[in-house]
């Protein structure tokens, strides 16, 4: 005779959740870490530029595509917020992912961009989570850990606020 065994509401309820919170634990615990290094050529040089060299420094790594307007609209900020901060021990790093290097160039200089703009790939945006939507930007301590991830554009001000606590 075969038992059938079924969970109830509640199990099935309680089963669940602690499935979604394995997972969410096991693909979401890496970003509380240190930060995946990489190199990537800036489209600007072809100069090869790689986290681990601005240890010591506090990042931003700004994810974004050549099509994408919010990223366009918070770009010019970034750039002035380097300006502003890079004697204080920051930098800013964009990675441009889904854009041929053309492109690439083509928003440096529209935008007149002063800090690196990095020719992205699929092994850099699994590293940081397997980047799909854009503008994703990563604050990276002194230390090589991520210390903010940022989905969407913000502000100069909201930036200043989560990077100026971590100088």
């Amino acid at each position: 005779m075969k038992m059938k065994t079924t969970l109830g509401p509640a199990k099935f309820w309680l089963v669940l959740m602690a499935s979604l919170f394995l997972v969410a634990a096991a693909t979401s615990g890496w970003a509380a870490g240190g930060a995946p290094d990489f190199k990537l050529k800036a489209v600007q040089d072809g100069k090869e530029y790689s986290l681990s060299q601005f240890k010591g420094k506090v990042v931003l790594i700004n994810f974004f595509t050549f099509f994408c307007g919010p990223c366009r609209e918070e770009m010019p900020h970034l750039s002035k917020m380097d300006q502003e901060l890079k004697g204080q021990g920051f930098q800013t790093l964009g990675i441009g992912l889904s854009s041929t290097p053309e492109q690439l160039k083509q928003l440096v200089t529209q935008l007149g961009l002063g800090y690196p703009v990095l020719e992205g790939n699929d092994g850099v945006s699994k590293a940081y989570g397997g980047v799909e939507l854009v503008p994703l930007t990563f604050i990276i301590d002194k230390q090589g850990n991520i210390a903010h991830k940022v989905l969407g554009a913000r502000s100069k001000e909201e930036f200043e606020k989560m990077i100026k606590p971590l100088l």
